[in-house]
């Protein structure tokens, strides 16, 4: 395993835990509705941030393109398929964000499930297939250069501590809605 796709699959966990969370949310009725739209809120900005932009904008930038130089297509590949459902991914987070703006609970949720289910088998795919073809194509250099780019990329697009900031969101979310 390389250094940048080691980096990946650490963020993948992190995503997938965030979903653990956001799964306990869409159950939770007991809850002050403003504490719970604010949670989800909260929420919906670690997907933007922080899986979307950061994550997903590592992968967009650097690896994909850095695939398809290696042979492995696009179109028609498994680099296209994982673009699609970055799109899809994008779609439900809106979806999910206007909900919110109306104070839509049931909407969101709908959302949250949809998306949730489609990051779970997204993730795996990658992890279990890109990843591996990645691993075998990419040399250690080269993984090493684009784990540098992905930092540079952390930086630029999310800024200095950011991260930090929202994996304390997390921690609170999983105290909160009791995820271990």
């Amino acid at each position: 395993m390389g250094k940048a796709t080691e980096d990946l699959r650490k963020e993948h966990n992190a995503i997938l835990y965030v979903l653990q969370i956001l799964d306990k949310m869409m159950e939770t009725d007991n809850r002050d509705a403003e504490d719970l739209f604010q949670y989800c809120g909260e929420v919906v900005y670690f997907l933007k941030i922080f899986a979307d932009k950061c994550h997903h904008g590592k992968e967009e930038d650097y690896l994909f393109k850095e695939l398809v130089k290696k042979g492995i297509p696009n179109e028609g590949g498994p680099v296209g398929v994982m673009l699609q459902e970055h799109v899809q991914g994008r779609d439900y987070i809106a979806q999910m964000s206007r909900s919110l703006d109306e104070k839509n609970i049931e909407g969101f949720n709908n959302a949250a499930a949809l998306y949730c289910e489609l990051l779970r088998q997204h993730i795996a795919k990658e992890n279990n297939v890109l990843f591996v073809m990645a691993d075998k194509v990419l040399n250690e250099q080269e993984q090493n250069l684009m784990f540098e780019q992905f930092e540079q990329h952390e930086e630029d697009v999310i800024g200095h501590g950011v991260h930090e900031k929202l994996h304390a969101m997390i921690d609170t979310w999983a105290e909160v809605f009791g995820v271990k």
